[in-house]
């Protein structure tokens, strides 16, 4: 590098500590800068009762006496509950559970799963629309989920690391059943 690079850079290295300490009010610290892009529309909260204050409404939530524990709780910008769940004694099998009302979302697929071939079913008399998930790493075993629509409610399970027949039992005899019970 020649030496009037050399100097062009050590002038404006100093020039920017100058201008970084005259904005962070004589503290030799970087400035921060303001936001760059969308701000992210899930907010965390310590508890299921915490997000249902927030977002207004009673989600769908599986008691921890099924084997299954909540881990983190989101409301998603202000209209999705998503819930994230860890199977007792498997870390890696989790699934999460997401709730939001009909009159706040036009789309009843709130799973976030997309690209996935969705094959209708009818569990418990609604019709629930049951997809294959591909698994993270090859020595899991694929993925599943699922969303369906009750009494101006929205539903979706997505689940990973887990079975079907696991998985299958969580939806028909558990996550649609009580929808129907307390939806």
């Amino acid at each position: 590098m020649n030496k009037k690079s050399f100097a062009l850079l050590a002038a404006l290295t100093a020039g920017s500590c100058c201008l970084s300490t005259v904005i962070t009010g004589g503290t030799a610290s970087a400035a921060p800068l303001g936001s760059v892009g969308m701000p992210n529309p899930m907010k965390a909260y310590d508890s299921v009762a915490e997000a249902k204050a927030a977002a207004g409404f009673q989600p769908l939530y599986l008691p921890s006496m099924t084997g299954y524990h909540v881990s983190h709780v989101w409301v998603i910008a202000g209209d999705t509950i998503d819930i994230e769940y860890t199977a007792d004694g498997k870390i890696a099998t989790k699934f999460r559970l997401r709730t939001a009302r009909c009159t706040e979302l036009t789309n009843d697929n709130i799973s976030g799963i997309y690209g996935a071939k969705w094959e209708k079913q009818t569990i418990g008399g609604l019709p629930v629309s049951v997809a294959q998930v591909p698994a993270e790493r090859k020595t899991y075993p694929e993925g599943y989920a699922a969303h369906w629509t009750y009494n101006n409610m929205l539903f979706a399970v997505s689940a990973e690391n887990i079975g079907k027949p696991e998985f299958m039992h969580l939806l028909e005899d558990g996550l649609v059943e009580l929808s129907k019970n307390y939806f």
